[in-house]
């Protein structure tokens, strides 16, 4: 039976013989000769073979060559297998940023194991949910994990902490390991958001992974090329920054695992020499508005996660004429990449920046509700087919039959489809145009967030008796969740709500604002209607200054910088910077524009600690005053050796 298309979209007229050759095979027609039956592991060992001394990975001012990493990653590997890890046995990571981290992943994937990335900064019922999913018998650690880790109930793995006394693995043979898995074996699993109120874990095999980076098209990958590793690596774009270097004689700079500011982006470039980097739709706004002539040392620059931006991309069109720049769209059950797109100077002529062709080995098929080709120009959703589709989703085999499909254009009877829900249509050249969801899915700083996972944590606190979350764009990547809630008795605490939700979502998917409603707005078959919501008004009492409120001149610099960011006309001395529409990437900004206002020194993770206009001030003015101590000592420091060094000559 075929399945059948949700949404309101439909086919104009039937397509044409000579039109549907074209539209599924002639634009499908990108096969390329990559590895398709080696591992990711053995795929690098190769590399390792032909350029055992060149550099695999810099993290700050260290780094390993291929031979190193690979006698590493093999140590851990032999000592994982004593554990029984093996062929589609799950592995939890939980590793910051560095040299370790990507030890942990090669050496699990050289075991014949699957790696599962857990960030620690998720909520507890996260990652004890993630952690019964998987099963997973063994988590790889670094020392920094295990102080937060320390009296999780839901931790039941055993632990391998790589720095450190690391005794029992450097003992371990450096040979390469049996091979035990297969091309189609497991090699990740990546939690992405879920309509029923829990995540879905995306399973990826090998194969899936050496498509992406091996003889394709969207990208040139060699020797020569320095990969930024800046995405968490429960982020699948950190897919492409750690394994298309390491699969082709490259070389992965891995950001230290700081919060960093722009300028600090900037810096990580210029050290480590990258010549590739990936940044989300949201951050490439802020880097091409702040610190655009940081990126000119770049020779590809591929960005999205969410819909571009058509003048800043017009922009760094202009300011970066050497660099390669690419619109790169995918889910994460295609494996980073379906569709890309080099960026030309006919492309900012419109209203949208295109997301291109499908990459090499994969397949894209736009399609009515009758599960039929739409015509050229017509919106059909999109379905990727191709070496890139996931397995499926764990656990959850209703779902994977719903979403994976087979399919039908392909002879191979094991071929598959991944119904994306996304719409789009087709160029008169083949190119293909992203016009939006068919669901209530969206995109914000690069995450996958089904807004029915934020409205069944809220439904589940006991003050709140229904709710609807929305996504509001009030300009170039400045995409915002806002909140609307019926208390069940009439009313409820918005701190104490923020507070349950911190609870139980990551805080990417935190709403910016909460509103409450007496009634959610029903259209007239009784479903929501979330046109109807009313315009989001943050509590102006919670944004504006009382008019008793008198600001010192660096609070008032401040709460202008706020204003700037976030849209607003005043900004009150104690309201919570995170509770009026602020984000981790808004915080970006402000620290950017506050960099330039206001003469002191300011670390992002002080915006994270100090989040009211007072509480940064009195932060700014303690550290202003112990700097001018510490200058004062230093001076008379020098002065008293230079007093001693006087007497001493007089001697």
């Amino acid at each position: 039976m075929k399945p059948l298309i949700t949404g309101s979209f439909s086919s104009v007229g039937a397509v044409s013989l000579e039109e549907r050759h074209k539209l599924l095979v002639e634009w499908n027609n990108n096969t390329s000769d990559y590895p398709r039956d080696l591992c990711i592991h053995q795929v690098f060992e190769e590399e390792a073979a032909r350029r055992p001394n060149a550099v695999a990975v810099r993290f700050e001012d260290r780094e390993l060559t291929y031979r190193e990493l690979n006698e590493r990653a093999n140590q851990l590997a032999h000592r994982l297998r004593e554990l029984g890890v093996g062929p589609e046995v799950m592995v939890g990571t939980a590793i910051d940023r560095s040299l370790e981290m990507v030890i942990a992943l090669l050496g699990i994937l050289k075991a014949g194991g699957a790696f599962v990335p857990l960030d620690l900064n998720y909520p507890a019922e996260r990652l004890a949910f993630m952690a019964s999913d998987t099963k997973a018998p063994v988590l790889v650690v670094g020392r920094k994990a295990l102080e937060r880790l320390s009296g999780q109930d839901w931790l039941q793995a055993q632990l391998v902490t790589l720095d450190g006394d690391a005794g029992e693995i450097n003992g371990k043979s450096k040979t390469n390991p049996e091979n035990l898995t297969s091309p189609d074996g497991l090699a990740y699993v990546m939690y992405t958001s879920g309509s029923t109120g829990r995540p879905k874990g995306v399973m990826v095999p090998h194969r899936a992974v050496v498509r992406l980076v091996k003889h394709t098209n969207f990208l040139e990958f060699g020797e020569n090329d320095v990969f930024l590793q800046f995405s968490p690596v429960s982020f699948d774009a950190s897919t492409l920054e750690i394994w298309g270097p390491l699969l082709n004689g490259g070389c992965v700079a891995v950001a230290s695992p700081c919060t960093h500011s722009l300028d600090e982006i900037g810096a990580e470039i210029r050290k480590h020499g990258v010549t590739t980097a990936w940044l989300t739709a949201g951050l490439f706004n802020l880097m091409v508005e702040q610190r655009l002539d940081d990126l000119k040392a770049l020779r590809q620059l591929l960005a999205g996660g969410d819909a571009l931006s058509v003048p800043h991309v017009k922009e760094a069109l202009k300011g970066l004429p050497h660099c390669r720049l690419v619109n790169g769209y995918g889910p994460t059950e295609d494996t980073t990449f379906t569709c890309c797109h080099t960026i030309t100077a006919e492309d900012v002529e419109g209203t949208s920046i295109p997301i291109g062709r499908p990459i090499a080995n994969t397949q894209v098929y736009l399609l009515d509700a009758n599960y039929e080709p739409v015509a050229v120009g017509e919106e059909g959703e999109l379905y990727a087919g191709g070496d890139g589709v996931a397995r499926g989703y764990l656990n959850q085999p209703e779902l994977t039959a719903e979403r994976f499909i087979r399919n039908p254009f392909r002879d191979d009877p094991n071929a598959k489809l991944y119904k994306t829900g996304d719409l789009a249509r087709y160029r008169a050249d083949g190119v293909i145009e992203f016009l939006g969801r068919i669901d209530n899915q969206v995109k914000i700083s690069g995450y996958r967030i089904e807004l029915g996972e934020i409205e069944a944590a809220l439904i589940a606190h006991p003050d709140v008796k229904n709710a609807a979350v929305i996504a509001r764009q009030d300009g170039p990547g400045q995409k915002k969740l806002l909140a609307y809630v019926v208390p069940r008795n009439g009313t409820y605490s918005a701190t104490e709500l923020r507070a349950y939700l911190e609870q139980k979502l990551p805080s990417y998917m935190l709403p910016s604002a909460l509103m409450s409603l007496d009634v959610l707005p029903l259209s007239p078959n009784g479903k929501l209607d979330r046109g109807a919501l009313p315009s989001p008004g943050i509590e102006q009492a919670a944004v504006t200054s009382k008019a008793s409120d008198t600001k010192t001149e660096l609070e008032q610099k401040i709460a202008a910088v706020w204003g700037k960011v976030l849209g607003l006309p005043e900004v009150g001395l104690e309201v919570n910077f995170f509770d009026i529409g602020g984000d981790s990437l808004a915080l970006l900004e402000v620290h950017a524009e506050l960099q330039k206002a206001v003469d002191a020194q300011i670390q992002v993770v002080d915006l994270f600690d100090y989040t009211t206009v007072r509480g940064l001030a009195q932060k700014l003015i303690g550290g202003a005053k112990r700097n001018l101590q510490a200058a004062q000592d230093r001076a008379q420091q020098q002065r008293a050796a230079w007093e001693r060094q006087k007497a001493i000559r007089t001697l």
